[in-house]
């Protein structure tokens, strides 16, 4: 099994690398400097003739979808995005939930949930083994679910189904749905794009050719966008000026993904991530582009003395331990350290050995006016909506 899951996770490396080759120019290189290449040229021909007939079949999809679209009791608001890989969702999506739980609402999410074993929608528990529930309703509605004890979320292929079984149980006040940016099917009240600020169009190309979902001028029908991962207010700026240009009218926010807190046990206290400065530490994540999650550590002054990257959503076996653990007795690393949403994949023999850093959303000087958005979007009274910690 281990040799299988080796070679699984190779091949794995080996298409990222050879999508990023093709999808990320060298202007915009932090997806390439990841995956260890740089895109030459544009897309082979083939691929880009594959992405035209994507365009045309989703431009067909999209429209049917639009004229079946269902509204659904209570408000919405959606956080999405224009490309594959991650963006900042999930965190975005808990933030907003805390918010709105701090002010006395009820939010439920609604989400797919990748890898799910589920097929009608589904309520994820709050408790319970996580390595297990993953499997079932897949990691990320789990860790929401862990992270947001007061809010449901709910797991379904058709949001609209697993709203309406929220609402059957009561308590909703608004609807978060998370990944919701071509999901047509639902009406929305706000509909939230997230951009990574390090390279939010790639190449330019949709899917295959590049890693656009849909072309960048469907981001009209957008009401706001969040640019991410801006380290700094001015890493934004040149983002915010073009989709200002391309798109008036529809405001920008910009906020930061901070590692502040690291829990060292599972539903352990959490303390903050500076008490591990300058102690040595192995870093392990199954998530897209792991090499950002790497860097952000070693950023925070953690000595980063090895670092193991697997698949996006990565199952973890026996196996991956041992080399984690050998690597970790190898390197004289005093800490194992993961990402939130690697630790709910985690058994529980092993889940208390491992470090887990807590992320929390930073919207600086923007803060305001991202609440009043959120206030007026959703047709709530205008009080200002607090920011929670992640």
């Amino acid at each position: 099994m281990t040799i299988i899951s080796d070679l699984r996770a190779n091949l794995h490396k080996t298409i990222n690398r050879l999508a990023s080759g093709v999808w990320y120019p060298a202007h915009t290189s932090l997806h390439c400097a990841a995956a260890g290449t740089v895109a030459s040229g544009p897309p082979p021909a083939l691929l880009r003739t594959a992405s035209c007939f994507y365009e045309k079949g989703l431009h067909v999809d999209q429209a049917k979808k639009l004229k079946k679209r269902v509204r659904l009791p209570a408000p919405v608001v959606s956080i999405g995005n224009l490309s594959v890989g991650g963006t900042g969702k999930t965190p975005l999506a808990i933030w907003i939930c805390n918010s709105l739980l701090k002010i006395g609402l009820r939010p439920v999410v609604l989400t797919r949930g990748y890898g799910r074993r589920i097929g009608a929608p589904g309520l994820v528990p709050s408790s319970g083994n996580t390595a297990e529930l993953a499997g079932i309703f897949g990691d990320e509605p789990v860790m929401m679910s862990e992270c947001l004890p007061s809010a449901q979320v709910w797991v379904g292929r058709d949001r609209a189904a697993s709203g309406n079984a929220a609402l059957a149980r009561g308590g909703v006040d608004v609807f978060v749905l998370d990944d919701g940016f071509q999901h047509l099917a639902l009406e929305r009240d706000l509909d939230i794009v997230l951009l990574d600020c390090r390279s939010p169009f790639g190449n330019g190309h949709v899917l295959p050719a590049g890693p656009l979902r849909e072309p960048v001028s469907n981001l009209g029908r957008a009401d706001a966008f969040v640019i991410t991962h801006a380290a700094e207010e001015l890493d934004a700026a040149p983002l915010k000026d073009k989709l200002q240009r391309l798109f008036p009218g529809i405001p920008v926010f910009a906020c930061r993904h901070m590692m502040k807190q690291i829990s060292l046990i599972k539903g352990g206290p959490a303390f903050p991530i500076d008490t591990l400065v300058g102690r040595r530490a192995v870093a392990f994540a199954g998530i897209a582009g792991p090499e950002g999650f790497f860097d952000r550590l070693r950023h925070t002054g953690i000595k980063i003395c090895g670092s193991l990257s697997f698949p996006d959503h990565h199952r973890y076996t026996a196996g991956d331990f041992s080399k984690i653990f050998h690597c970790a007795s190898g390197r004289g690393a005093e800490f194992i350290i993961t990402t939130a949403k690697d630790a709910v994949r985690i058994p529980p023999p092993y889940r208390d050995a491992l470090a887990a850093v807590q992320v929390e959303i930073d919207f600086g000087a923007d803060r305001e006016d991202f609440c009043a958005l959120i206030t007026a979007g959703l047709g709530m009274p205008a009080r200002r909506v607090l920011p929670a910690t992640l």
